[in-house]
């Protein structure tokens, strides 16, 4: 079924469902987060709107128990509880914008790739880098942890 979201002042840059597929997560160039409640039918009604960044929010990430993550093109990445609107953590450390983030499936740990050749791994709890990873890649897309969290896929351009 095609639905139309109107809220945002600017372009949706990133969207991510909730586990429970009830939900919806927009990330705009309009620096918000809006999350639209999915059971309502048709016209989709806004939710809730997070607000916090000071820059284009380029990517978003739910955690499986409903935590959300987004980066922004100011640097810093935030982790959300949406359901109380509640900012748990600020995750400050990027040179550049935030292009892709993904948690572990334990939730404690979060990996953050900025358009630069680094990857950072956080710690969700205390929002300090834990690791920083400088690869064979020149540019550095996506980045997912395997089912097990034992991996970190990371993929980009090698030249």
């Amino acid at each position: 079924m095609l639905r139309h979201l109107a809220g945002h002042q600017d372009s949706i840059q990133s969207s991510d469902f909730a586990p429970s597929s009830d939900c919806l997560a927009t990330g705009s160039w309009d620096s918000t987060i809006r999350i639209w409640d999915l059971r309502a039918g048709t016209p989709t009604i806004f939710h809730q709107e997070l607000e916090g960044h000071s820059g284009n929010i380029s990517c978003l990430c739910y955690s499986a128990s409903g935590l959300l993550a987004s980066g922004s093109w100011d640097k810093t990445i935030h982790i959300w509880k949406p359901s109380t609107r509640s900012l748990l953590v600020q995750l400050k450390g990027h040179v550049t914008w935030v292009k892709s983030i993904a948690f572990s499936p334990d939730e404690l740990q979060l990996a953050s790739i900025g358009y630069s050749r680094m990857v950072n791994v956080w710690d969700c709890n205390t929002g300090k880098c834990i690791e920083t990873l400088k690869g064979a890649l020149d540019v550095a897309h996506t980045c997912t942890f395997t089912p097990d969290g034992k991996l970190l896929l990371v993929s980009g351009v090698a030249e």
